[in-house]
């Protein structure tokens, strides 16, 4: 099977293993049956925004060209410190944002990747914010009516949890299996104190599993910018990484990019 076209991040859907789909065009093609078949990808040069569709020489804010990128809403500060939300006093375009993205319930919760970690996402983004992390274990612990509560409780809470995601770590499922109720009382102990009723105690730990033959015991990221095109065999799907014999690549870094993928058979 050959494709092309512009890529963006891949799709999924939550089964025992995760369901992962390429995502060319805007349109979805399974991907999890190629496991184990040679894999040729090659970027064709070409990279156009994935809100206006104009050329751009550089991606940015992954997938963004420069104007997008600075004058959108969804990518003010705001989008990594959502404690600093704006939108609602913003120009027409940010209210509209906030109205749509901001001001609706958000979970804060704790995800197992490389250690536990604190993050918040929009209702609707559970479990796939999880999957997109490549964590194994998800627990809401905080349901809030508006983004920048939530950001406010993240802050709080990351003082003592890490925030962020060693990739590496996480690729090759190198992590202590942490009790994450444990963590969740220990979360709620730092809530601020006007914020602790948003609190949630009764939810489950949700697990997840990959669809992952083998992971290289050294691990490097495939850079497409230096090396457009490369061939090797795909052994697992985890996070937005195809994982391969000799070397990874994170799909989601290079949304906008216009790639080629050629699945070639287990044997050629």
């Amino acid at each position: 099977m050959k494709l092309s076209g512009q890529v963006r991040k891949m799709k999924v859907e939550p089964e025992a293993p995760i369901q992962y789909f390429l995502n060319l065009n805007k349109e979805s093609h399974s991907l999890n049956s190629y496991i184990g078949n040679k894999l040729k990808i090659k970027w064709e040069g070409i990279i156009t925004c994935i809100e206006c569709g104009r050329k751009t020489k550089k991606s940015y804010d992954q997938g963004y060209c420069f104007v997008c990128s600075r004058d959108l809403p969804e990518n003010e500060m705001c989008s990594v410190r959502p404690e600093l939300c704006v939108h609602e006093n913003g120009n027409e375009a940010a209210k509209e944002f906030w109205r749509t993205y901001c001001n609706i319930d958000h979970f804060v919760y704790l995800s197992l990747t490389s250690g536990v970690k604190v993050g918040i996402t929009r209702h609707y983004n559970i479990p796939d914010r999880w999957i997109d992390q490549g964590a194994v274990k998800g627990l809401i612990i905080a349901k809030v009516p508006e983004r920048i509560i939530s950001g406010k409780i993240e802050t709080a809470v990351s003082i003592n949890f890490a925030d962020k995601t060693n990739w590496r770590k996480m690729l090759k499922s190198d992590y202590e299996d942490l009790d994450l109720l444990e963590y969740r009382e220990k979360a709620h102990e730092l809530f601020p104190e006007d914020l602790k009723c948003y609190a949630l105690e009764n939810e489950d730990i949700q697990e997840l599993v990959y669809p992952v033959e083998s992971v290289p015991e050294k691990i490097t990221s495939h850079n497409l910018d230096k090396k457009p095109e490369f061939e090797d065999r795909l052994t697992g799907i985890k996070g937005q990484y195809l994982i391969f014999e000799t070397r990874v690549i994170n799909i989601r870094k290079y949304s906008g990019y216009h790639l080629k993928f050629d699945f070639l058979g287990v044997d050629e």
